[in-house]
């Protein structure tokens, strides 16, 4: 009887890969030369990280996932860009995340504490805060801004330039084309049998926030005056901001409302087409920044 072949089980690690040795790589694993992976993070089988990539600590990264690739935009003219993963994501098999584009600020985000389920795809220039649940499939289009504590459902896709408010929840199979109110659930009822709205307050993310009760009734109060009738959201969101006596997450509901009706298709994000948007400011690497505004314009 032959013997059977001998299979060779490598990772292939390229030089100028900075992997800390309290990392853990798996079988089959490839780690791009421009890669950082910081200790404690966890790459199952077959994961692929590539490009300018920063992953940080205590990251779980499971088999088949695709981290850092270039991005699916034909505006991408290979100029140096960037992926940054800050610490203690999980994210599920075959995950998809690109490094940002040059028009787009050059940079992708993901921030820390993140779930991001099977199939998940994170295109060029989104930025992913904090403590935010992607389900499986879900698929955010470029220049994407999801807020911390949101919870996107399964087989959602956001259109690009759409930002989803910070403890809101949009549920499965909604398509997302304008933005999200924070606090609020935003939903097509059934599937497509009715359009896409703020259908009423994600309690669940009142708690996730750590709200008070006062704050908590207020926002409820808040988001049945702004989205319960169809006067002009303008209007109402104006006359809350006037208000006296308004608690800070009111506020902030009622500020992202009036900054989402100057974007395009009620997408706040559209304002920074073609040039890099303050996220990016912030999270670039020094130096990255610097060379690119150091560039002269077009």
């Amino acid at each position: 009887m032959a013997e059977p072949p001998h299979v060779i089980v490598t990772r292939e690690i390229a030089d100028g890969a900075r992997v800390s040795p309290e990392a853990r790589v798996g079988t089959f694993c490839v780690i791009g030369p421009a890669v950082v992976i910081g200790p404690g993070t966890l790459l199952g089988r077959r994961v692929s990280v590539a490009g300018r990539t920063t992953i940080g600590s205590d990251n779980a990264i499971a088999d088949g996932c695709v981290i850092g690739a270039v991005p699916q935009d034909l505006k991408y003219r290979g100029e140096p860009t960037y992926l940054i993963i800050g610490d203690r994501n999980r994210l599920g098999p075959d995950v998809t995340a690109h490094v940002g584009t040059e028009d787009g600020g050059s940079l992708t985000r993901i921030g820390s504490d993140n779930v991001l389920a099977a199939g998940v795809h994170v295109a060029h220039d989104c930025f992913v805060d904090d403590r935010a649940r992607l389900g499986a499939l879900v698929t955010l289009g470029g220049h994407v801004r999801v807020e911390t504590g949101a919870v996107i459902e399964d087989m959602t896709g956001v259109a690009h330039f759409t930002t989803i408010g910070q403890f809101s929840r949009v549920a499965s199979r909604t398509p997302v084309s304008r933005d999200v109110p924070p606090f609020t659930v935003f939903s097509s009822l059934g599937y497509y049998t009715a359009p896409p709205a703020v259908r009423g307050v994600h309690e669940e993310g009142l708690a996730a926030a750590g709200l008070s009760q006062p704050d908590r009734a207020a926002v409820r109060q808040a988001v049945r005056h702004l989205f319960e009738d169809k006067l002009a959201l303008a209007v109402k969101a104006d006359n809350c901001l006037r208000h006296p006596a308004l608690s800070e997450p009111v506020r902030a509901l009622c500020e992202f409302c009036r900054r989402a009706l100057t974007g395009r298709s009620g997408r706040y994000r559209e304002t920074f087409r073609g040039r890099m948007p303050p996220e990016a400011q912030a999270h670039l690497p020094a130096a990255a920044r610097a060379r690119i505004q150091a560039e002269p314009g077009p």
